[in-house]
């Protein structure tokens, strides 16, 4: 039997955890308070061979009118899309190495600047997202609180993107 704790935690929805991290184009932000907009869907990926479903999770919410970057933008925004890569703390020493390369492979400023690598304990990332494994893409819709409104992972069949354009755009 779980005890009144445990219940609560397991009944309570997972909010995005607050980490640093930075852009591609060097920003520092702590996340989710530095969430570009009201409404951010924040595709969070673990692997390298996990971007083209970043991608196409990108590509259907610029699709649908959300802003393709967050560079030049004034004023509140109520909608954004930000790619995360989420790497272990064992890497940090060789941050610049890493987030270098993607730096010169992708190349396009509005790009870097939706790219935000996070180098954190995964598995305690996980934990508060309850994201069972590092296998998949999670996209989630996120306040700048924390508070978690949508969520899925994999690929953006319809079903999934529904209910996470729902959430990110209202409708």
């Amino acid at each position: 039997m779980r005890s009144a704790g445990e219940r609560d935690q397991a009944e309570r929805p997972a909010a995005f955890p607050a980490v640093d991290g930075r852009t591609l184009l060097g920003a520092n932000v702590v996340l989710p308070a530095d969430f570009p907009a009201d409404r951010t869907l924040a595709v969070v990926a673990f692997q390298r061979g996990q971007q083209s479903r970043v991608d196409r999770w990108i590509e259907r919410a610029v699709t649908a009118g959300v802003p393709p970057t967050t560079r030049g933008a004034t004023g509140p925004i109520p909608a954004a899309v930000i790619e995360v890569p989420v790497l272990s703390t064992q890497w940090r020493p060789v941050r610049r190495f890493i987030d270098g390369g993607m730096t010169a492979g992708i190349g396009d400023p509005d790009v870097l600047a939706r790219t935000i690598t996070v180098y954190t304990d995964v598995a305690a990332f996980q934990r508060s997202l309850a994201i069972p494994r590092s296998n998949d893409v999670h996209a989630l819709v996120v306040e700048r609180d924390g508070t978690i409104l949508a969520r899925g992972c994999g690929d953006p069949d319809d079903e999934s993107w529904h209910a996470i354009a729902a959430a990110l755009l209202g409708g």
